[in-house]
């Protein structure tokens, strides 16, 4: 960013009357807070760069405490800014690209946070990808750009291991436990279970079938969602998933039964990765997001409690027209593939907590129970739409727009939030597409 934007940029955002402003100046000004905030980063990171090389030189001490001492700001906030400078004197041209304003500091913290635990060789190799991460930096959210992060880290993981012959899943069976410890403190109980992603998912299926049989009670109507998250999670470990069934014939008396409690897993895998396991790079995925290692897929998919989800391959109907109301069991699976959250841009509200909503409303618009026009909102953007006045549009790509009630667009983008493809693999993309028609028959 060069000085004369960089202080046009400072100014804007310091001589702002915000109270007098309408949303059109408001943005003017936000926009004008990042770019200032990005060149304050910038100037601190090198400030960090020259405390570290005065640190090594004996004549100060280490650049995380002296900003920590200086600033008043945490040593977690302070080992995240010595983390960018480390990250940044690797790769300049992402300093480059912070001081120029088209990075946010938070944008660094992705890059290095995905990038965390991957060895050596596999973290070069990601980070050869920074000029793909940059140019999507500035077309996604940046809750996105941290899901395409870890995409990405993932991808090459997976792909320095496709030669190896052990079993993932196995290694992760062997790694799993449960820890519970009280803090003396607070008295608060903590149960810490670490799970192998195949028996997590199993957990997490459980977890939300309770919850969603909760939620259609009228106990939990008021409840805070963290109290409703927690009996559901303590009557699936313990087993009390029962409801009260009706009586019927004379004499008869209401009693409770045990409710059926066999998980349903979605497992999404891309057909072409389907196709093609033998050189898998890791895009099969539980419904939540967890990675399912290659070595396992096929196996998983003869399982009666795991159900696949081939994107862009042969499927079930999905188009019920206005033969039905509500979603069907296929429709939400489908939907489940390709949202894990609300399709509120930025909302992080998970998908088994949301309304399948009709973006041409079933009564009103006779709009049908097509999968083109179904998306998933949680409890407060689906009042939005509803009772709030926004309208909401979906085209066939599944690009939504919200517009506000005075009729200005509020957000115009993709609902889609599982990417399919990650960066960085187009090649091996196009050599197995080569190949999809051929063996279509085989999956």
């Amino acid at each position: 960013m060069n000085h004369d934007r960089a202080d046009a940029a400072w100014a804007v955002a310091v001589g702002a009357d915000a109270d007098s402003l309408e949303r059109a100046g408001l943005d003017e000004v936000l926009v004008a807070i990042r770019l200032a905030r990005s060149r304050l980063d910038a100037v601190e990171l090198r400030v960090s760069r020259r405390l570290r090389y005065l640190a090594e030189q004996g004549r100060s001490e280490h650049a995380e405490r002296a900003i920590a001492d200086t600033t008043g700001r945490s040593h977690r906030d302070a080992r995240d800014v010595t983390a960018r400078d480390e990250l940044c004197d690797d790769h300049p041209e992402l300093a480059d690209a912070l001081d120029a304003g088209q990075l946010t500091a938070a944008h660094l913290d992705a890059i290095h946070a995905a990038a965390r635990n991957l060895p050596e060789a596999v973290r070069s190799e990601y980070l050869a990808h920074t000029d793909e991460l940059m140019e999507r930096a500035a077309h996604v959210s940046l809750d996105a750009f941290q899901r395409e992060c870890r995409a990405l880290a993932k991808h090459c993981l997976a792909q320095s291991r496709r030669d190896a012959d052990v079993d993932e899943l196995e290694q992760q069976r062997a790694a799993s436990k449960v820890r519970r410890w009280v803090d003396r403190s607070t008295g608060m109980h903590h149960t810490l279970l670490e799970l192998d992603p195949v028996r997590d998912a199993k957990l997490d299926a459980a977890i939300n079938r309770e919850l969603a049989r909760l939620r259609a009670t009228d106990r939990t109507a008021h409840a805070p969602w963290q109290q409703v998250m927690v009996d559901a999670t303590l009557n699936v470990l313990t087993g009390d998933v029962t409801e009260q069934v009706a009586p019927s014939g004379d004499g008869a008396v209401a009693h409770r039964r045990v409710v059926d409690r066999v998980p349903e897993i979605t497992l999404v895998v891309e057909l072409l990765h389907l196709v093609d396991l033998a050189e898998s790079s890791g895009l099969c995925e539980t419904d939540n997001g967890v990675p399912i290692p290659a070595s396992t897929v096929r196996r998983l998919c003869c399982d009666a409690e795991i159900i696949p989800v081939v994107m862009d391959g042969p499927s079930t109907v999905l188009d019920e027209g206005r033969s039905k109301r509500t979603a069907t069991r296929d429709q939400r699976r489908a939907l489940r593939a390709v949202h894990r959250t609300c399709a509120h841009p930025g909302c992080t509200v998970g998908f088994d907590a949301c309304r399948i909503h009709h973006v041409a409303h079933w009564l009103e618009h006779h709009g049908p129970t097509d999968f083109r026009n179904l998306l998933p909102l949680c409890e407060r953007h689906h009042h939005l739409v509803h009772e709030g006045n926004w309208t909401l549009t979906l085209d066939e790509h599944r690009i939504a727009t919200w517009t506000r009630p005075d009729g200005v667009i509020h957000h115009r983008g993709s609902t889609v939030d599982r990417r399919t493809e990650s960066i960085g693999a187009p090649d091996e993309r196009r050599r197995r597409e080569s190949r999809a028609d051929e063996q279509l028959a085989m999956i």
